[in-house]
């Protein structure tokens, strides 16, 4: 865990204990973390979400939260603790009547992609890190819609949906189709779809794409690898809807986003 001023950075392994009689836990620490593995129900201020790749969880000091993971191996989250006077200071900046966070969660997106790429400077000690810090915390303030649904789908499919989920943290840089998807799920396209939704909060073609963006500022950040060699590894086969699309979410061109990079 790297400690700077006013907020902490790290990657945690929770491997919770069996679903049935799980003891809840407590946030000592206003806590902001995206899910980097794995998948599990997320319970926080009587609200369940299903946590897949690209979840962003949320929790105030004094929330009480648990975790019951869908796999053995549990799960691994790039986490931020923000301490109470940073967070005070960004919600008053920005003219917030409180610096709590109003939800428990947000669905991979484009909010959760932005709210990845910046904790993701933090953690490489790039150049901006205080700003991206900032900027993290005034994203996570705004967020005041009801995060992700309870799921409303059988247990049976959404076992489904989250081996699909595995699937592409494994080959989301393949093309795919809401078709060849769906056989894999044995399910009908548009029920794979309904379902799908629900579960993620995404349709399957916009999670690929979150994840697909999520891996390229993934590595423009850690690695000298080429831009466009960047974009082809993930799934882009064309540079310039990979720059829109990556400007779109991270507010910069790849380019500008690796020259932020600390040497």
């Amino acid at each position: 865990m790297r400690q700077a001023s006013g907020y902490s950075v790290g990657e945690e392994v929770c491997i919770p204990p069996a679903r049935v009689g799980e003891a809840e836990k407590r946030y000592t620490q206003a806590a902001l973390g995206v899910v980097l593995s794995g998948s599990f129900d997320y319970s926080a201020q009587n609200r369940v979400a299903t946590a897949v790749p690209g979840t962003v969880i949320l929790g105030n000091p004094g929330d009480y939260f648990s975790c019951c993971t869908w796999e053995r191996r549990g799960h691994l989250r790039q986490v931020v603790y923000f301490q109470d006077e940073f967070l005070g200071e960004v919600a008053y900046d920005c003219g917030l009547e409180s610096a709590s966070f109003q939800v428990t969660s947000i669905p991979p997106g484009r909010v959760s992609a932005a709210v990845f790429g910046r904790m993701r400077r933090l953690a490489v000690h790039s150049d901006d890190s205080d700003v991206a810090a900032y900027e993290l915390a005034e994203t996570a303030l705004h967020v005041n819609r009801s995060g992700l649904r309870a799921v409303l789908v059988s247990s049976l499919n959404q076992r489904r949906v989250l081996s699909i989920v595995r699937h592409l943290e494994r080959y989301y840089h393949e093309p795919c189709s809401l078709a060849s998807l769906a056989g894999l799920a044995r399910l009908s396209p548009y029920y794979f779809l309904r379902v799908f939704r629900k579960v993620t909060g995404q349709s399957p073609i916009q999670y690929v794409m979150s994840t697909r963006l999520r891996a390229a500022a993934n590595d423009l950040l850690i690695s000298k690898t080429p831009i466009a060699e960047i974009a082809l590894k993930t799934g882009f086969n064309d540079i310039s809807h990979f720059n829109a699309s990556f400007r779109t979410v991270f507010g910069r061109s790849p380019r500008h986003w690796r020259a932020a990079k600390a040497s």
